[in-house]
């Protein structure tokens, strides 16, 4: 009986659950983004620091219909690009190598993106031959799409590789082209292109021994980021590349300022000016770049120069930690040859003697597979490229030298223009300045007449100020200060009023304020002033400007040049040839 009941409560809650359950098959859920955390946007903000978790969220990204395909393929192997070479290089490159042969490179900008990544990938790994063959490729196609900016930077990169195959005077004319054509543009992309050009053009230099020439391209960075920071608006011009916050901003010109301070440090050791040398470091060490692990590679050589072994040697143990197994590269070798200097220098020669040994041996295996690689065959067809572009070059220069001489003739004629209506305003002016200066020596005759009246009517006695009106008062005090030219005293100011008068600072304010031809104390005194200079440039033509003006009672002679010019429309120079000239 019991069991009976507990199977009558089971089927009737089995029954309550089948009746909520939906059993409407037309409705149907479809994922959305907003729904999940697995977007292109997600990966890329953390795949710096977290690359396997970007890995899986770009993953899932697909699974959820999140995210293209093809795109997918492309981010994963932005991401394992990034990564030390011994883990992801090759399936990073097997990735891009499928995605050249796939529809995606259809589009233009999927092509370019995916060359970016081949370029990178093959430039760490140190495959000139697959750098060159990449950086082609994507030069022709910044040619097709119209990006000449684009296509200089890139053949930055081939102008170094070149310089690595040996070509080093074709490489370093290569790069130098490239810098000319873009060192005095002020937009973003192309000083950022200059920049990469001026980077590549001091590795050259510094693998051909050319120490002295790299401390002004070291220092051409410098400028160029201090001209970016002082006129950073100026710069803009909707490049994807610009920094989008002011700290992204901050950051990219402290990452390019401490690496030529890299640069410099390392050519002053070189050229045994050491104690530059140090202070370059010191700027470079106190920097953001210079605290990660590619900054203190980048020192690593020149602590090893200054003779600071135990730095260089911190360094590379960090480095061989991370390397691992993957030591058939060019990085490592470099490592073993400090090691063997170090070695030497404090004495141990045993030690020194077997990384002479591993270094020949690896850098061997390296030299023989660049010999048995296709660089040069690419670098050829680079050249014949090179060689068409110049023919076409040159017709276009033809068609645009014709072009010039047109617009040379039309220029020519415009100017001619131009100065005949600059010497027909210039007349103008001169009849205009005749007619102020006229003006001028009238209404100084008139107040000539007014200054020696008010010295002849000199006040019986002196008048109870305190019972004077403001209008009474500066009538009083403007005809003392006339009087006794108290103004031709460079020092005169309202509390010479004030003590002599027994005034406040209001009431002299006041009474000028009622002034009709001027607001204040010091406007009124400058126009004395002036009209003082004006008798003395009329009465006394051979006298200087400097000496008018300390006469006058004015102490800074660019500021009488201005008032001068603001109250009479000509300048003191002017007035003074035409009262020469009347003489």
């Amino acid at each position: 009986m019991q069991n009976i009941k507990h199977l009558i409560l089971y089927i009737i809650l089995a029954l309550f659950a089948v009746s909520c359950v939906n059993t409407d098959n037309n409705v149907k859920y479809e994922p959305q983004p907003i729904d999940t955390l697995y977007t292109e946007e997600a990966a890329m903000a953390i795949f710096d620091h977290n690359p396997e978790r970007a890995l899986l969220i770009l993953d899932s990204a697909v699974i959820v219909g999140n995210l293209d395909e093809g795109l997918a393929k492309m981010l994963r192997a932005k991401v394992l690009s990034r990564s030390t070479a011994d883990l992801h290089f090759e399936e990073a490159l097997h990735i891009c190598e499928a995605l050249m042969e796939s529809d995606f490179v259809d589009n233009p900008t999927n092509r370019e993106n995916v060359l970016d990544l081949l370029i990178t990938i093959t430039r760490r790994r140190g495959d000139n031959e697959q750098w060159v063959r990449w950086s082609t490729e994507k030069v022709e196609l910044c040619r097709q799409q119209g990006d000449e900016t684009e296509a200089l930077r890139t053949e930055a990169e081939i102008g170094f590789i070149l310089a690595q195959l040996g070509e080093e005077e074709r490489g370093l004319a290569k790069l130098n082209g490239v810098i000319g054509a873009l060192d005095e543009q002020r937009h973003f992309n192309e000083m950022d292109a200059c920049i990469i050009a001026l980077k590549r053009k001091i590795n050259v230099l510094d693998i051909i021994d050319r120490t002295e020439n790299i401390i002004p391209l070291a220092q051409r960075i410098i400028e160029k980021i201090d001209d970016y920071r002082q006129h950073r608006d100026e710069y803009a011009d909707g490049s994807f590349r610009m920094p989008p916050s002011d700290e992204h901003f901050n950051s990219y010109c402290n990452f390019y300022t401490a690496q030529a301070y890299g640069f410099l440090a390392k050519a002053y050791a070189e050229m045994e000016q050491y104690d530059t040398a140090r202070y370059y470091m010191s700027l470079f060490e106190d920097s953001d770049f210079g605290k990660t692990f590619s900054g203190r590679m980048m020192a690593s050589r020149t602590w090893c120069i200054l003779g600071d072994y135990d730095k260089m040697l911190a360094i590379y143990d960090l480095a061989d930690a991370r390397l691992g197994n993957d030591t058939m590269n060019l990085d490592f070798s470099s490592m073993l040859y400090n090691r063997a200097i170090a070695a030497e220098a404090t004495g141990d020669y045993q030690a020194a003697t077997s990384y002479w040994r591993r270094y020949t041996e690896i850098k061997h295996i390296l030299d023989r597979k660049q010999q048995e690689g296709q660089a040069f065959h690419y670098a050829a067809r680079y050249k014949l490229q090179e060689e068409r572009m110049n023919t076409e070059r040159e017709q276009a220069k033809a068609k645009h030298n014709q072009s010039l001489a047109w617009a040379g003739f039309i220029l020519v004629l415009l100017s001619i223009c131009f100065i005949i209506r600059l010497l027909i305003q210039r007349r103008a002016i001169d009849r205009k300045n005749r007619v102020l200066t006229e003006q001028i020596m009238e209404a100084m005759k008139y107040k000539k007449k007014e200054s020696q009246n008010i010295k002849i009517q000199t006040p019986k006695s002196k008048p109870d100020i305190d019972t004077l009106d403001d209008e009474q008062l500066f009538d009083y005090l403007s005809d003392v200060i006339r009087s006794e030219e108290l103004f031709l005293n460079p020092n005169f100011s309202r509390q010479v009023l004030m003590d002599r008068f027994h005034l406040t600072d209001r009431r002299v304010g006041a009474a000028f304020a009622h002034a009709d031809s001027c607001s204040s104390l010091p406007d009124f005194i400058r126009d004395l002033r002036l009209e003082y200079a004006c008798q003395l440039f009329t009465d006394n033509p051979d006298m200087s400007i400097s000496d008018v003006a300390a006469a006058s009672g004015f102490s800074n002679l660019t500021v009488f040049g201005r008032d001068f010019k603001r109250k009479y429309e000509v300048t003191p120079t002017y007035f003074r040839s035409q009262m020469a000239a009347k003489k």
